[in-house]
């Protein structure tokens, strides 16, 4: 499955393939101690920000994760201005303003095969955090989601129970708590939320 060359995500606010001139921006946005409070790896040079984008690529490729950058429009840095008349990617010069990741099971060698369900990962750089972008961007990709898989029934957003903004983004991108798994040290030393958002009706 390719994946799109541009999303919507609302006014000002797109998603797109990670590109290889992101390597500088995605180098500035891992700089940022509260993402790699929730992250495990992070690029700290040129040389791993593009291990970190061929990766991603490579997902892509074989289908076990699809990888979008988050871009803000130049014309609205605080993503509520409406996008250009006519243009159809309005974030093509604009503000990385994070990622959001769909990870289709079996994503590692933890869990078993399974084409109903996926997982969604997400992040935002510090720059733009509280302005409700995260939300969008993690709507837009569950939507194109049920689109693009259709034996997907289900995708699962998982965090920390430290991470309380996460527990709002997901709500607000119609994931509510599934469950509380309980913790798994050295990785998960704390015990995680499983947000649960099922394939709309039809």
């Amino acid at each position: 499955m390719s994946m799109p060359a541009f999303l919507p995500a609302g006014p000002g606010l797109s998603l797109r393939p990670w590109r290889a001139r992101d390597a500088r921006e995605l180098i500035d946005a891992y700089r940022d101690p509260l993402l790699r409070q929730f992250t495990r790896t992070w690029p700290e040079d040129e040389a791993g920000a593009r291990a970190w984008l061929a990766r991603e690529e490579a997902g892509a490729r074989d289908g076990s994760r699809y990888s979008f950058a988050v871009e803000l429009a130049a014309h609205a840095p605080d993503g509520t201005g409406p996008a250009p008349s006519g243009v159809r990617d309005p974030a093509a010069t604009g503000l990385l303003a994070g990622c959001v990741v769909l990870k289709v099971f079996p994503h590692d060698d933890d869990r078993p095969a399974r084409t109903d369900t996926a997982e969604v990962g997400y992040w935002t750089t510090a720059s733009v955090r509280g302005r409700g972008l995260a939300g969008r961007a993690v709507l837009a990709l569950a939507d194109w989601a049920f689109t693009a898989l259709p034996a997907l029934t289900r995708l699962e957003l998982l965090h920390q129970v430290d991470n309380e903004p996460s527990c709002r983004v997901a709500e607000k991108a119609g994931f509510p708590h599934h469950e509380t798994l309980a913790p798994q040290p050295p990785v998960f030393p704390l015990p995680g939320h499983v947000h649960v958002r099922p394939r709309p009706a039809a």
